[in-house]
């Protein structure tokens, strides 16, 4: 086949021999890694030797002298230990951004007006709580942050199927099963797909996503190749898209259907939305559709990371070579009988016939068993690794504490707490802005969609997208805010409107004017103050009023 039929396409090919390398790491694979640093992966290829080790020139030349890349002579039983700090940076990040679900709200616009003690509450809210309050996903977007922390991105579709629910659902696509294209740095169209591999055949279900429609199209090809299209029903694990026909593709010749299934969305933009980890790709800044690609927590750090694993092998080694040995004189061990049986020696034998000097080589001075005990340095290989770990916190910007770094000992305040964790809270509020602008627009349309596949209530208007809210990383300490509350309140400081807000500053006016209605109800009218009081009530009912 043509170069035209390869898959990935140029010039996302270069991105996938990325996405390999930085699935490696999250996975734990090291095989793979030690071949992609070894110069034996398909994607990277040596272009030279030097002493019969491989190199090649430019970034990954100086990756193929990592750790993991140093070629084993054959025969040795050489040790490698690698520890999955990468895959716990994802998850780390995930966490932050995602393990609190975040709130999705539509806010009430400001040329709407509500009678007193009416709650607002958009038409769309109901169903979109619906949509997004389910524990499936939370999960989906735990999973969409990981991918996303991984891979530099990753994409988040609308999913529906009515033999599986009743309502349209998140579904998140890896970086590395997609293909984008871009326009202005804007998604406008992306080809995801489904690998499934039957021998050395590799079936394709791609879904390319346009504005308003999606066409599913199946392939048949090789690992690196496309190949040719097929009849979407040709394997059962993609044939229920058969159904989702129209009538117009069935009303044709027999044997003369489609390949392509193509359906409209009732959406107005994509039915897909791309997620960034954090921008830019450094060395990909200047690469046309490869600059619009997000960055990956674990890009810039692969050779701290293989150090990291240099250390932790080492402190291995050191715990198996330091174990006690006993070198004995030949007279100490019992010879077996059998020919072709090594000897041994019994440790706990408790007494052995003494050699004379003239008989063995205890004539020297030394005795006939002679211990060997190499030290294990516990301490230096895990400062070695802490300050490992201080170098990817700093590379990232996450707090210390939250890589299990040890902090100060013993007792200390919440606001010393809080700041442990200010540098992971600015982070995440840094991956958020991507976040929240892509939960956003996936919130429309997925509304817009279930309202055409499920045909349920009137959406409203959904010009203005949804607000998407984030859970601090630090939660206030509600002891601390309540005593602040309460010194406002005694000396007069602030309305009780401003302390409400000062507490909850995530609800709207709506909701504050609610909240100061129900205090007062419940506390009463406040009793006169005596230093404004002259006699006359009226006057002084309208300060209290005030």
């Amino acid at each position: 086949m043509s170069d035209a039929n390869a898959w990935p396409p140029a010039p996302y090919d270069i991105a996938f021999a990325r996405f390999r390398e930085l699935d490696a790491w999250w996975s734990g694979n090291a095989a793979v890694l030690a071949d992609i640093y070894g110069g034996k992966s398909a994607d990277v290829q040596a272009t030279h030797r030097v002493n019969g080790r491989q190199y090649r020139g430019g970034v990954l030349g100086s990756l193929s002298k990592m750790f993991l890349g140093t070629p084993i002579v054959e025969g040795e039983k050489r040790m490698r230990m690698h520890l999955p700090l990468a895959a716990d940076l994802c998850t780390l990040s995930s966490d932050l951004l995602f393990g609190e679900a975040p709130k999705v709200i539509f806010r009430k616009p400001e040329n709407v007006t509500t009678k007193k003690g009416e709650q607002w509450e958009h038409p769309a809210q109901a169903r979109l709580d619906t949509i997004l309050g389910s524990d499936e996903a939370h999960a989906e977007l735990l999973l969409l942050g990981e991918l996303s922390a991984a891979l530099g991105g990753a994409y988040l579709t609308v999913a529906w199927d009515e033999e599986v629910s009743n309502h349209v659902f998140p579904k998140a696509f890896a970086a590395d099963t997609a293909v984008p294209e871009f326009r202005h740095g804007r998604l406008v169209g992306v080809r995801l797909w489904t690998e499934y591999e039957d021998g050395d055949t590799v079936y394709r279900l791609v879904e390319h996503h346009k504005r308003g429609v999606i066409e599913y199209t199946l392939y048949k090809g090789k690992t690196k190749q496309l190949g040719d299209p097929v009849q979407i029903d040709t394997i059962p694990q993609t044939a229920h898209y058969a159904a989702l026909r129209t009538p117009a593709d069935l009303d044709v010749q027999p044997g003369t259907l489609p390949e392509t299934v193509k359906i409209g969305t009732g959406a107005g933009g994509l039915a897909v939305v791309y997620m960034k980890n954090a921008s830019p790709v450094r060395d990909w800044r200047k690469l046309g559709d490869l600059a619009n690609l997000g960055r990956s927590d674990l890009d810039g750090i692969q050779d701290v990371l293989d150090k990291f694993d240099f250390v932790w092998t080492s402190l291995m080694r050191d715990i198996e070579l330091g174990q006690g040995r006993l070198i004995v004189d030949e007279a100490m061990l019992d010879i077996s009988s059998k020919p072709g049986e090594p000897a041994n020696f019994d440790t706990y034998r408790q007494v052995f016939t003494a050699v004379g000097a003239s008989m063995g080589k205890s004539a020297d001075g030394n005795g006939p068993v002679t211990v060997v005990q190499f030290a294990i340095r516990v301490e230096e290989h895990l400062t070695a690794l802490e300050a490992l770990k201080k170098e990817i916190a700093s590379a990232l910007g996450y707090s210390e504490s939250h890589l299990g770094i040890a902090g100060a000992q013993g007792m200390r305040t919440a606001t010393e707490i809080d700041a442990d964790l200010s540098d992971s809270e600015r982070t995440r509020d840094k991956k958020a802005l991507f976040a929240k602008g892509a939960l956003a627009q996936w919130a429309v349309a997925a509304l817009q969609i279930d309202k055409a596949v499920f045909k349920g209530d009137d959406l409203g208007d959904l010009d203005t997208p949804p607000a998407v809210e984030f859970t601090p990383v630090s939660q206030a300490d509600v002891e601390k805010l309540a005593r602040v509350a309460q010194l406002l309140d005694a000396a007069r400081a602030a309305s009780r409107r401003e302390i409400v807000r000062s507490l909850h500053p995530e609800w709207d006016e709506d909701a504050i004017d609610e909240e100061v209605a129900l205090i007062n109800q419940e506390l009463g009218s406040p009793a006169p103050d005596p230093a404004l009081f002259d006699g006359d009530d009226d006057e002084q009912d309208d300060d209290v009023a005030e």
